[in-house]
Parts: C-alpha cells; sequence; structure tokens
C-alpha cells in the first residue's frame, strides 16, 4: 500500500521523468537523419541531415565519392536548393555544382615543363621511384566511400563517410591511408571536417593537397538578378595563368574586398586567389539579402603561393563556385602548395558554410533598444573612442574586420586582416589592443597605423586563442585565452588560461578557468573581473600598484546564461552579456535584465555622456540609454 504523501511524491517525481524525457525527446526531435534516393528508384543512395526547427536539410551520397549532395534552407517559408546540380547523377561526364572533395591533389597534374593536353584530364606524377597516373582533381571524387557512423541528438544530426587505401587506389597513390568527411548539420549551419590519416606503415611522408569543388545556385533565391550576385574573399593575390590553363609563375594584386557584384564574371578558367592574411572565407550575397559563407580551418598551413580560394563559373552559366583550396595546381609535380603527412600523423580541412538571416527581428517599440547597425557576420569587442567627435570600434570576427560607426548604420573598416580579432581595448594614449583568436596573440594598432605584437607566448608556448582584453591606466594588461573550436591547429597549451602583461611586456598566468571569456576593470583599477563562460560565473582578483592579482573569490555564480562580455560602470554596477545584458550592484545584487533581438555578447558605454550602452549581438549593434554612467582611460 502507497501513503498519500509517498504517492504525492511518487506523483511528482513521475511527472517530472515524464516531463524530462518529453523535453530531451523534443530537443531530440529537431534534429534527425533519413535514407533516400537521389532521383528516385536506382538512383544514389543519399543520407540526409534534417534540422527541422530551421527548416534545413543536408544530403550525402556515400557512394558517390562521398560528397554533398545537397543543401537545402527555408527562407520566409519556401525551402531553397543552395548547391546546383544537386542531386543530379545522370551525367557522368561532368561534376559541375554539388561538393565533391578534391584530393590528393586540386587541379591537373602534370610533368613539370610540359602542358597538358587537356585542361582537366588524366595526369602523371612521380613518388618513389615511379611514376603513377593521377585523375584530375584526385581520386577521391570517383571512389565510392563507405559510410562508418550516424548520430542525432540534441546538438546536431551528423554522418561519417570514410575512404580507405585499396587494390584500387594504390594503382594511383602508393600509400596507406584512411580518410574521413564528417559532417554535422547544427542551427541549420554545415561543418564537414576531412580529416586525412597516414598508416603508421608508410615509408615516407604522404604528399597532397585537398579542396572542394562547392558549386552554388546562382542567384540563391529565384527571381533575384543573377548579376547583382556579390562574391566577397579577402584575398590579395591572384595567380596567374597560361592560355592552357597552366600557372605562369606570375601574379597580380587582387581582392574581393570589399565585395564585387559578379555581373558579367565568366571564369570558364577557374580565378587561383591567394595572399590571405586571416582566416579564409567566401560569401555569395544574393540581392534578396541572403548570404552564404564558406569558411575554410586547416590544422596547419603551408607558405605562399597557396590558393585557398579558386573561383569558378558565373551568372551566365547558373552557378558560381567559391572553391575552398588547400594547394596550389599541379602540387604533386611542383611540390609547391603540397602538405606532407609523416607515417601516422593526421590532418583536417574543416569547411563551415553558414546562411546568414537577411531578415532580424526588430526590438521591442516600448523597450528603448534601437539597432544601430547590421548584417555583419558576427560582432564581438565593442569599444568607445571618444576622441574625432567619438565613435564606436567593434570587431566583425568571421570577416576578420574592426568596424567603424559613428552613426547609425554607417560602417566603415577600420582595420582589415584581425585574424578574426574578437575583444577590444584602448590605453590611455588612445591604441587599440585586439585578442587575436586566429592570430594566437594580442596585438595593438599603433597611432601611426602599425601593428605590433604585445604578447603571443607563456613559457615559449603559442596561445591558444585570446578571446578578451582590457588595459589599466597605467599599462597593466590583462587578457583571456580559452581554447576555441573554431581553430584546428595543435594546442601548445594544454590550459585555458587569464594572464597579465606588465608594462615592461613580461607575460604571467592570473589564474587557469575551464573557459575564460570577457574581462573588465573597476575605475579605479583595483578589481579585475573574469567571466567563465563554462561554469557561469564571474571571478574577482584584487590588483595593486604593481597589476599582481590575489585574493581571487568568486563574484557571481549560477547566472542564467553563459557569461561573454563585462564592462563596470563609474559607479561600479557590473554589466554582463548572458543573452541579455544583465545588471549586477558591486555587492551581486540584480538590478535589471535587458532583452535584445538577438542573443548579446558583449557591451560598451558610449556616446556624448557615456550612457549609451552599445551591445554588440551576434549579426548586429544594438543602442539603448541606461542610467549608470560609463568611463573610460583615453
Amino acid at each position: 500500500m502507497i501513503t498519500t504523501q509517498k504517492a504525492s511524491r511518487w506523483t511528482l517525481a513521475s511527472f517530472a521523468l515524464i516531463v524530462c524525457a518529453a523535453q530531451v525527446a523534443q530537443s531530440q526531435d529537431r534534429y534527425t537523419i533519413t535514407d533516400d534516393d537521389a532521383m528516385g528508384a536506382g538512383s544514389p543512395h543519399v543520407v540526409v541531415l534534417h534540422d527541422r526547427t530551421a527548416g534545413a536539410e543536408a544530403a550525402i551520397a556515400p557512394t558517390e565519392g562521398g560528397e554533398l549532395s545537397s543543401y537545402k534552407v527555408t527562407r520566409n517559408g519556401q525551402m531553397l536548393e543552395l548547391i546546383y546540380n544537386a542531386r543530379n547523377y545522370t551525367s557522368p561526364k561532368t561534376f559541375h555544382g554539388r561538393g565533391p572533395l578534391l584530393w590528393p591533389a586540386v587541379g591537373a597534374q602534370y610533368p613539370v615543363g610540359t602542358i597538358p593536353q587537356a585542361s582537366c584530364g588524366m595526369g602523371t606524377y612521380p613518388v618513389m621511384g615511379k611514376t603513377y597516373p593521377m585523375p584530375c582533381h584526385g581520386f577521391a571524387k570517383e571512389m565510392p566511400w563507405k559510410e562508418i557512423s550516424r548520430s542525432a541528438d540534441a546538438h546536431g544530426a551528423r554522418v561519417t563517410v570514410e575512404l580507405q587505401d585499396s587494390d584500387v587506389t594504390r594503382k594511383f597513390y602508393p600509400f596507406a591511408f584512411h580518410l574521413d568527411a564528417i559532417y554535422e548539420l547544427a542551427d541549420g549551419h554545415l561543418t564537414v571536417d576531412y580529416v586525412v590519416k597516414a598508416d603508421q606503415s608508410n615509408p615516407e611522408p604522404m604528399p597532397f593537397s585537398i579542396g572542394n569543388h562547392l558549386g552554388f545556385n546562382i542567384p540563391l533565391v529565384k527571381g533575384s538578378n543573377p548579376d547583382d550576385v556579390k562574391f566577397e574573399t579577402q584575398n590579395t593575390v591572384q595567380l596567374l595563368r597560361n592560355s592552357a590553363g597552366v600557372l605562369n609563375g606570375e601574379s597580380k594584386p587582387r581582392t574581393f574586398d570589399p565585395p564585387e557584384a559578379l555581373g558579367s564574371f565568366d571564369a570558364h578558367v577557374a580565378l587561383p586567389l591567394s595572399g590571405y592574411r586571416s582566416q579564409p572565407f567566401a560569401r555569395l550575397v544574393d540581392p534578396s539579402g541572403l548570404t552564404v559563407r564558406v569558411t575554410e580551418t586547416s590544422t596547419t598551413t603551408l607558405p605562399e603561393p597557396l590558393i585557398r580560394i579558386n573561383a569558378y563559373g558565373g551568372p551566365k552559366i547558373g552557378y558560381f563556385c567559391p572553391e575552398p583550396w588547400f594547394g596550389v595546381q599541379n602540387s604533386l609535380n611542383t611540390g609547391v602548395g603540397l602538405i606532407k603527412l609523416q607515417p601516422g600523423a593526421s590532418w583536417t580541412f574543416r569547411l563551415l558554410i553558414e546562411v546568414e538571416a537577411p531578415n532580424h527581428q526588430a526590438p521591442q517599440a516600448d523597450s528603448g533598444v534601437e539597432r544601430f547597425g547590421g548584417d555583419f557576420a558576427f560582432v564581438e569587442g565593442p569599444v568607445w573612442v571618444t576622441r574625432d567627435g567619438g565613435y564606436l570600434l567593434f570587431s566583425d570576427i568571421y570577416n576578420s574586420k574592426t568596424m567603424k560607426m559613428s552613426q547609425p548604420n554607417q560602417p566603415s573598416v577600420y582595420r582589415r586582416f584581425t585574424n578574426a580579432g574578437n575583444g577590444n581595448t584602448l590605453d590611455a594614449q588612445g591604441r587599440l589592443y585586439t585578442a587575436e583568436r586566429d592570430g594566437h596573440r594580442i596585438s595593438r594598432l599603433e597611432l601611426n597605423g602599425d601593428v605590433s605584437v604585445v604578447a603571443g607566448q607563456y613559457e615559449g608556448k603559442r596561445f591558444n586563442s585570446p578571446n578578451d582584453v582590457v588595459v589599466r591606466r597605467d599599462g597593466n594588461i590583462y587578457f583571456s585565452d580559452p581554447a576555441s573550436a573554431a581553430v584546428l591547429e595543435k594546442r601548445e597549451l594544454d590550459f585555458n588560461g587569464v594572464y597579465h602583461v606588465s608594462p615592461d611586456g613580461k607575460v604571467s598566468l592570473v589564474a587557469k578557468m575551464t573557459r575564460p571569456n570577457g574581462v573588465a576593470l573597476t575605475p579605479d583599477g583595483k578589481t579585475l573581473y573574469v567571466a567563465d563562460t563554462t561554469e557561469r560565473k564571474i571571478m574577482a582578483y584584487d590588483l595593486d600598484a604593481a597589476g599582481n592579482t590575489s585574493n581571487e573569490r568568486i563574484f557571481l555564480s549560477g547566472l542564467n546564461g553563459a557569461p561573454d562580455g563585462l564592462r563596470v560602470a563609474a559607479n561600479g554596477n557590473v554589466y554582463i552579456a548572458t543573452g541579455p545584458i544583465v545588471i549586477y550592484t558591486p555587492q551581486g545584487k540584480l538590478i535589471k535584465s535587458i532583452n535584445f533581438p538577438e542573443l548579446a555578447a558583449n557591451c560598451e558605454f558610449g556616446g556624448p555622456d557615456l550612457k549609451t550602452l552599445y551591445v554588440t549581438a551576434r549579426t548586429s549593434v544594438y543602442s539603448v540609454q541606461v542610467q549608470d554612467k560609463g568611463w573610460t582611460i583615453h
């Protein structure tokens, strides 16, 4: 017999379990995986990843080179196919469109000093004392791959397909290897990790280059003018080719930053784009506002010349390929743009395909929040500059730019090639300090425009991916250094830390944290605050006259949301970006919360009276008037 009290407890417990199970089931229902035929019965099999909340799906064809066969997104209630020739396997003579992997070589391979008979036919190359044939762009796209795993949970849907060495591959390539393509659909975006593993049995380093013949429909949205689609990438050099399409060893200055309308662009011979100074990316912006971004990351890099985007196609033929590359045409023969992977080692090439939404929810009419500027990639690190009438600087991280705004919706580029710069701050002289994620350093933009390195190593080891930075009036610097998942290079430090740089340049460790993020100082320079995003807490440290830290303590814990950027008002109130902006007294009492149409990542006081709070939130910068006044050191 169950007593009333016990029955009540059992009922409540059971109800809690049912609710929990329902929530888990609901979250897992967002991401699912199904199987389909590419074009109906008898056509190649595809594995389809679904994000039902975002209205996105990606199809992978294991037997067709393990390629990305389709990528659809939903806009204004309509599902759009972004990939040219998606799921189309009727013609074996061409692979224009879709997204096949180009490996173990990019471009035609031909003996040095000769001109290929075909622009992209079968070539040859020497290795280990023998000559081997090599299909144009490698053989991976022509081989059947094998699905080895799939899963869907509350975080995304993913499938891994694999190509291994075999009797067939060894006719072209005498190396033992495993090649995985790991596709993951999450938050409507698609990540593809190509993981190349050289077998321990290989007698020498395994050479390869890599790329992807990724083709998008032009225009992206039916009804848009294809000539008005814009292409953006931050190359500084175009490698030149002769009439046969062979690189001639020459180059010319060339950039697509700022973006250019495709117009009459018609590249039947691809444009090899090089000279990247920040993380390579390409953007296609449809006149409707829909934007597709392809960002590439690799475990290691190589010296120039190195092609990172190979631009191909144009509006007249209905597609454009901002092909992500890591190599140079004919790399197996010239040795230029060639990775040489040691036996037993692995190397990763990551592609992130993101669709940037053209529309944003307007701020609530009675909130006082205004959209100061928008349509950026991902903004962070706001800092207010008081000179020249006052203006806001902030990072557009994915575009590796520091932006400047003094008037609403009138952005300009303040600094290019920031190595995915994140947090920013100024010193008493007005010099700009930036935490560079991909540069693994804290840099300083001098007043004459030069960029110098303030801190790049700790005890001889490169920093992970600096996130935020702040400078005290006397020149003492404090910054956070978590390990960003966007960085694939091998870590040299095995912990995430907070650091202090003294005015004489000495770097010392303040603390190790799970994931240090935003940093801020009190106006008197006697207290340092640091956000630990994973632990959802704010740490505090006392600072002495020399800038040394002591009395580590928890200022706030159990925050409702992951804390990111921080600012301290002149009266000591602490502003924290946790999705909204939450405001606490110096004693840790919650004052209020301010909501924004997008998730707030950081904030800064500005305006003539320093009572305007500028908030960086994903793709936009917002402003709102607050009661507290900010402060500056410059």
